[in-house]
């Protein structure tokens, strides 16, 4: 099959065929880390709201998590190990 004079390259043909190039993997890595962020988020609130534990112990466990991960990072922060 011989190519048209009107398409000079691959790029052409390939538009002419009404298709286009897949996009690199490295244009897809940020939106979709940023999903999968979305989604462990809205994964973690169903979680928090369907977890059959009492307001007041979910909070305290919430805070006593929080108090911990806040205490891992700044010993993260100022060059300690933890562990």
């Amino acid at each position: 099959m011989e190519m048209p004079k009107n398409l000079t390259g691959v790029e052409d043909f390939i538009r002419a065929l009404g298709m286009q190039r897949s996009r690199r993997t490295e244009q897809d890595i940020l939106p979709s880390l940023a999903l999968f962020g979305a989604g462990l988020l809205v994964g973690a609130a169903l979680a928090l709201l369907l977890t059959p534990v009492s307001g007041p112990e979910l909070r305290e466990e919430l805070g006593e998590r929080v108090r911990t991960a806040g205490a891992a990072g700044a010993s993260l922060a100022h060059g300690e190990h933890a562990g």
